[in-house]
This record gives C-alpha cells, structure tokens and sequence, in this order.
C-alpha cells in the first residue's frame, strides 16, 4: 500500500490560474467584468473598442471616479475591493461587482494596463504582464479609467484552443453590452471592433427609448407588463415591472428575454417556465416571447455570490417572486385579442374554456394572487357561453365516370393549358391534387387503391385489396402537403426577389449576421447591411414574403454558437410546411373528380406515415371485408 499523497500549498501563480479559469472564461467575459467596474465607478460614457474579437485588445474607457494612485498596485491583488468592508456586507450587495477577483483574474492571461485619473489628480498607469505586476508610472489622460487587455490566453494555448472564432465572440461582446445598456440607461455605451462600430447608443432618462436604441422599431411592439391592482396588498416587497411582446410575436429560442434583478442582468432559465405558464396556451411549444423584465427587490432577500461570474442569483422568496411574474405577464394579455386561425377560430380561447373550472362567487371576491393558488382563469374571467348549433346540411355527392384515355388507361391527372397552369403557378390560395408535383420515392406498405366515389364531398370511398377504406381528403391532402414541404429540397433553393425585403436588425442581430454570413448563404439567403436595415435579395423558394422576417430572427439565434445544430431552424421548417399544408389542402365538402382522387391516392402511398394528419387525427377508417361478411351473416 503506497503512502498518502502530502498536502501542499499552491503558489500564487497556479491559484491565480485556476481562478483566472473561473472568472475569465472568454473575452466578452472580460468586456462584462470591466463594464461593471466603469458602471460601479459611477461612469456615464463607456466606450469599448476591441481587435480581433477581443483575443488582440480589449480596451474600456469610461469617464467614472477613477483609482487613485496608491490603490493602483492593490487593483491587481486578488480578494481586494472597494465594494465590501465585512461578512455582513455580502448580504446587501447593491454593486456589480464585489470580490476583486476580475483584474486579478485578467491580469495572469493577458497583458494588463490600467490607466486611470481621479477628478483633480494626474493620470497614473499600471501593467500587469501575465501576472507580474510592473511599477505605478504618470501618464497624460482625461479624467476618467482606461484598461487595456492584449493578447488575452496568449500563455495559456490549452485555454486558447477552446475559443470561438473571432466572429462569434464580437457577437457575444454585443449581447453583453446591450444587457448592461438595458439595466443602465442612464449611462451611454459604444462598442467598436475592428474599426467597425457595432453599437452606439446615448445616454437617456426614459427606458422606452433606451430599448428604442437597442432594438429598433421592434422596441415599439412590446406591450408595458400591467401587474394586478391585488398584487399591491400581497405579501413581498418585490415587484415586477418590464415589457413583453403580444403571443403572435416570438422567437426559436429565449435569446430575446432579458431579466433584470436590481439593475443585475441575469440567466433568464430559471424564469423562462413562469413566463410561458403566463402566457398560458397563447404560446406555440417551442417559442418563446421578447421580453425585457426587471425584478426590484429588497438587495438582502437575493443572493449574488453563488456564481463566479455572478450571472445566476438566488431569490429568498423564488416561489412567490415567480407567481407574481406569471401573474402579470397573464394580467397584462387579458385586454390584447389572439390572431385567428384560418378557419375563423381562436384555438387559444377556446382551449382555456374546455379545461377551466367554473368560477365561483365565493372565487370573485377573492384578489387574483390569492386565487392563482387553487385555479387558473381565462382571459375574461367568466363561463365561456356555448355556440348556437347551426343545422348542417350535407351535400349529396353524384358518382363521376371513371376518365381514360384514347389508348385505354386510366387517367391521373386531367391535363390543364398553358395559361391555366400559369393561373395556378401565381395563385395565393389553396390547389387540387392534381395541380401539384407528384411524390417521389420508396413505397410504404400500402397497396394499390382504386378510388370508388366520393361521399358528402368529403369522403373518399377506396377499394384496397381486400380492404375498404374511407379516407377524409381534407386530412389525407393536409399529411401530403407536409410532406413535400417539408422534405422537397428545391423548395428551399434560393430564389432572387424581384424586389429586394427590407428586414430591420438590432446591434445583436447584425452582429450575428455578420459573424455567419456563410451560413446563410448555405441556408439560400443573399443580403446587404444598409445601416440598420437587412436587404434580402434572395431567400429560399419556399418561404412566402410573410415568413422570411422571422425564419431570419429565428436563424440569427440558431448561428450564435460556432458547430452547433440548427434546432430553431428545424422546427421553423416544421412550422412553415405544417402551416402551408393547412392553408393549402382541399377542404371537406369540396368535390373532387376521379382523377383527383387517384393522385391522393398515388400520393398517399409514398408518404411514411399515411394515417394521421398533421394535426394528429386520422386520415382513413379501414374495414376489412372479413368485417362486412360477418356483419351481413355471410360466414354462415
């Protein structure tokens, strides 16, 4: 048996590396700790400029409070700060930032300067190199703190190896600035990166225009978060306040939710299942709002220091902080009205009839925080009164002749002229089978089928082998059209617009753009920035002028990660072929002739999953002829 290992103390220089691992995970990590320090420092201009995605330079100038001289030397010591004196302080934090590990942290893999002049005293600089601290030098400078960051993991390949492209980090660089410029529009931001300016936007004293700045016209869609009068006499100090966008505007992913705790940006994660419990069924799976929500609550009933890099908290109260959220997020959507669907109908409406319990008298008189516990209300907050039922006459349908041709075989498809397939190529509405570009590929298992007739208008009567089949067309022609879209790759060829789709972009996602500007171009996409304005000259086959705007949001958060899936855009291609199969299939009592059966038909045995529509229901009842005999007493 070998003796134990002996314990030995670290030196500084490894345990400055291991906490140089903790904090300073990539460049945009570094921009974030020194925009705090400026914002800490009472800044009210901060200025980033940055080379090379941050691994060249990484400079911040802001015009704060400044370090005075003798400080400059403890600056770079790890555990030393200006934002804490005792324990006790740790639990009352209303600083950025508190542990002075940052410019320590910086400071052992990179080569660090920091310049800085306090109001009425002459600048004094101080580097740091790779962790080895020089002497405290004059230097001529304005008021206010410059620190500069160079080639940042250059000792550290091991670590370099993991980092994005350069792309990718200014990207990331822009997402955290705009968080800082969220939580403090009173403070002015720029971003530049290589030459380029990424985001300029001033100071100012109203949020609405500081998101204005940030997010463009889209900044003018979100609806002012509206908590219930009830919630003022509910127990808590925390309140929400905030804005959020109307359920038909969303996005592939939760990017676009920003949370704010005490002017702290934070992970939204932990918020995101309240946020969609509040929007109820309004919310299509697998979307998410825009949001931008601050939570203002007494600094010692929230938890800053459970995170290295201070982006997660923990909340005291976290189950009554989140109903409240959801709460208002609810309360604010009562008064905004659901889109349609196509057929004329409120899915969402009339969802939340089905499953609500009755509301009581006993239940009205109660505050909305007190009920939240025990059920949830619908949008009106009364019994939804039930629809006269309107008599339904259905059609008799007639049995068409069977067409064939001059040399005897059966006709698939009746032949259209020249100027009637123009007419159906620019259609907006629905076709017929037969207008439509057969299916290829594998058979399934089905056999070969002759339509019979037609019963109702919506009832295809098939012969199957030894089977009868009733198909409903409408969900039969729905299933095929999913299945072309969605799988028909020259469908999402790129197509030039004859005029050119003007798409407004925030600094985030023109950034994004930027970084991945091959991957849209592999995706069919073709664009010119013209300030902060997208010109989509040409855009997948597919995708109708209505849907290219948010495939665009929606491809902008699938890039934003170098190697990773494109999740978001997968589910965007379900959407857009689950919606054109909807709008385009023929309808139950539409009449069809025989040969417009026969191509469902054909068509229905090259899809891989024949029996149900895309909404779930079934396409055909099968009825053997075992089944018939027996019913009519032929098997003796």
């Amino acid at each position: 048996m070998s003796a134990p290992a002996r314990i030995a103390q670290l030196d500084e220089r490894t345990i400055g590396h291991i906490a140089a691992g903790e904090v300073v995970e990539r460049p945009a990590q570094v921009v974030k700790e020194l925009i705090e320090n400026s914002i800490d420092a009472g800044a009210k201009k901060v200025t980033v400029i940055c080379e090379r995605g941050g691994f060249d330079q990484i400079k911040v100038i802001d015009d704060g409070n400044g370090i005075s001289a003798d400080d400059l030397p403890l600056a770079l010591s790890r555990h030393a700060t200006s934002k804490l004196l005792e324990p006790e302080d740790l639990n009352c934090i209303h600083t950025m930032g508190f542990r002075g590990e940052a410019l320590a942290s910086i400071g052992v893999v990179s080569e660090l300067s920091i310049a800085s002049r306090p109001k009425g005293n002459p600048g004094m600089e101080i580097i740091c190199s790779q962790g080895v601290n020089g002497q405290v030098q004059p230097i001529g400078m304005s008021e206010g703190t410059v620190i500069t960051v160079k080639d940042i993991f250059a000792n550290v390949p091991a670590r370099l190896a993991f980092q994005r492209r350069p792309a990718t980090e200014s990207s990331k660089m822009v997402d955290v600035v705009v968080a800082h410029a969220l939580a403090n529009p009173s403070v002015g931001f720029r971003l530049e990166n290589d030459g380029r300016k990424l985001l300029d936007v001033p100071s100012s004293t109203r949020m609405e225009d500081r998101m204005f700045d940030l997010f463009g016209k889209a900044a003018s869609e979100l609806k002012q978060l509206n908590c219930p009068t009830d919630d003022e006499q509910a127990p808590g100090k925390e309140r929400w306040r905030g804005w959020i966008s109307i359920p038909d505007t969303t996005r592939g992913k939760s990017d676009d939710i920003h949370i704010l705790v005490n002017g702290r940006p934070v992970a939204a994660q932990p918020f995101l299942r309240s946020i969609r419990r509040g929007y109820k069924t309004r919310l299509m799976q697998g979307r998410h709002p825009v949001a931008v929500l601050f939570l203002d609550t007494p600094a010692d009933e929230v938890d800053v220091n459970v995170h290295p890099t201070k982006s997660e908290v923990r909340l005291r109260h976290s189950w009554r902080v989140l109903e409240r959220l959801e709460r208002a997020i609810a309360n604010t959507l009562e008064e905004i009205p659901t889109e349609p669907d196509s057929d004329g109908g409120i899915g969402a409406l009339s969802s939340l009839n089905r499953v609500r319990a009755p509301i009581t008298s006993r239940d009205k008189a109660r505050p909305a925080w007190a009920q939240s516990a025990t059920v949830q209300l619908d949008f009106t907050g009364e019994k939804a009164t039930e629809a006269k039922k309107v008599e339904d006459l259905t059609p008799i349908s007639s049995s068409p002749i069977t067409q064939r041709t001059l040399t005897g075989e059966q006709v698939i498809a009746p032949a259209l002229s020249s100027e009637e397939r123009e007419l159906h190529r620019h259609s907006g509405g629905g076709s017929l089978p037969s207008q439509e570009q057969p299916l290829e590929g594998i058979l399934n298992d089905l056999p070969q089928m002759e339509p019979l007739s037609q019963f109702a208008d919506s009832y295809i009567l098939v012969q199957a082998d030894n089977e009868l089949l009733l198909i409903d067309q409408h969900a039969l022609h729905e299933r095929i059209r999913y299945e072309r879209c969605r799988h028909l790759e020259q469908g999402w060829e790129s197509q030039s617009r004859i005029t050119p789709l003007i798409v407004k972009l925030d600094a985030r996602q023109q950034a994004r753009l930027i970084a991945n500007e091959d991957k849209l171009l592999e995706l069919g996409f073709e664009f010119s920035l013209e300030g902060q304005s997208c010109s989509i000259t040409s855009a997948p086959a597919l995708l109708d002028s209505e849907d290219i705007e948010p495939f665009i949001h929606d491809i902008l958060l699938d890039v934003d990660e170098d190697g990773a899936p494109l999740e978001t855009i997968e589910q965007r291609k379900d959407h857009i072929a689950f919606m054109k199969a909807c709008k385009g299939a023929v309808k139950a009592r539409e009449n069809l002739n025989i040969s417009e059966m026969r191509r469902l038909l054909e068509d229905m045995r090259r899809i891989p999953n024949p029996w149900a529509c895309v909404h779930g229901r079934p396409t055909a009842l099968r009825i053997k002829i075992d089944e018939l005999d027996h019913h009519f007493g032929r098997h003796g």
